[in-house]
């Protein structure tokens, strides 16, 4: 277990707050890669807010949904959320034992061979239909497998972005979504939370999870976007889910899925695009 206390919060703060961003793909909030003592660790500083019950909400909910994730199978990077003031608000910290740049999936999406390609592709599906199948049915719980959020250390895949958390309904996670997001009041009253559903579909509806999923393999991989098409319809038609679900979703797939407009216009409205990606169609 990660242990971090209050004196080695201030350590680790300050030396984040010497060294740049580690990547410029986060939405919520840019990591800082550090060593410290003999780790190295990923620390994430989240948008500060002077409501201190909305703040001690995230965390519980954010510790009680690691250990619901880890009852359904998905394995979670050892993670610690704290908090500390800022100006007079709380921001929320989130720290973990890092990975090697080399073992995060996106850049092994990127650099791998058609054969290991089509394993991790594989590897996150699989992390998919365990949500899907080993969720309590009464449980509001979302979850979201893209290639970003995982890592992958010893053939095992590790899932290692736990905010915001979403041990919650999609209502309710749309709301912290507009609010702990990088954008200007004026920007969030822009964007009804129905709005958002285009994007957090892809969290609780497993016909989207798996689209979106399939669609950031093609994005960063097009010259191989018709071999994860096919790869992917056969996984599919072969799955534990429901006729509906593989019907939906082989019909999805007969072209390379983009991402969602809304998606791109939040992270332009925000300056936080990231890696640009390439559209397909």
């Amino acid at each position: 277990m990660l242990e971090i206390t209050q004196s080695d919060l201030d350590i680790i703060l300050s030396v984040a707050e010497k060294r740049g961003a580690d990547s410029d793909l986060g939405f919520f909030s840019k990591p800082y890669r550090i060593d410290y003592k003999d780790k190295q660790l990923i620390v994430k500083k989240y948008l500060p807010v002077s409501d201190a019950e909305f703040v001690s909400g995230i965390v519980e909910n954010h510790d009680r949904y690691i250990r619901e994730l880890s009852n359904i199978g998905i394995k979670v990077q050892d993670t610690k959320i704290t908090t500390h003031k800022v100006n007079g608000k709380i921001q929320i910290i989130i720290i973990q034992e890092a990975f090697q740049k080399t073992e995060v999936l996106r850049s092994l999406v990127e650099t791998s061979s058609g054969p290991e390609l089509l394993k991790l592709c594989r590897l996150i599906f699989d992390d998919a239909i365990k949500y899907l199948k080993n969720r309590k049915e009464s449980m509001k719980i979302g979850f979201h497998p893209t290639l970003r959020n995982y890592a992958l250390h010893d053939d095992s895949l590790c899932y290692f972005d736990t905010f915001p958390p979403m041990l919650m309904g999609q209502e309710e996670l749309n709301k912290i979504i507009l609010r702990m997001s990088p954008f200007g009041v004026f920007i969030k009253r822009l964007i009804p939370l129905t709005l958002i559903n285009m994007v957090s579909d892809e969290y609780y509806y497993f016909d989207k999870m798996f689209k979106g999923i399939t669609g950031s393999c093609c994005r960063l991989r097009p010259e191989s976007a018709d071999a994860i098409l096919i790869f992917a319809i056969d996984y599919i038609n072969s799955a534990p889910c429901s006729q509906s679900d593989k019907n939906k979703i082989t019909a999805i797939l007969q072209s390379p899925p983009d991402l969602p407009a809304v998606w791109t216009i939040i992270r332009w409205l925000s300056g936080n695009v990231g890696k640009p990606n390439i559209r397909m169609h």
